[in-house]
């Protein structure tokens, strides 16, 4: 998905940080208002501005049912991908897990050597 749109009005956004789109409270210039993560304040859209971007986001009405068929083929790469990786760690070979095992273990302790006592993630107090 393009993450820069631009918009009637002219606004172009980035729109991977977009966290909600509500309607305004003060009707004076905007309908609407944008908020995006790490951003100060939101950004005052007009409605046709977040009619769009309700299109780009496919957050219309009219496609507001989930299409689980629909989904699943959007997501077929994703599962091929996590279905070799599932298919490789069920054929791991011992020495492999033990080494991964033993590894995992060396990180636990070195997260919890680095924080004070009552704070540690992995070992017991």
């Amino acid at each position: 998905m393009n993450t820069s749109v631009e918009l009637p009005s002219g606004k172009i956004l980035n729109i991977t940080r977009f966290i909600a789109l509500l309607p305004s409270s003060d009707t004076t210039n905007c309908n609407y208002q944008l908020i995006l993560e790490g951003y100060p304040n939101p950004i005052n859209l007009e409605s046709s501005d977040a009619q769009r971007l309700k299109q780009i986001l496919e957050l219309d009405e009219k496609t507001t049912t989930w299409d689980k068929d629909k989904q699943l083929q959007k997501n077929q790469r994703a599962i091929e991908i996590l279905e070799k990786r599932i298919q490789y760690f069920k054929n791991i070979p011992e020495s492999e897990s033990i080494a991964r095992q033993e590894l995992f273990e060396n990180f636990k302790q070195t997260i919890d050597s680095q924080r004070s006592d009552g704070q540690k993630l992995y070992l017991e107090s």
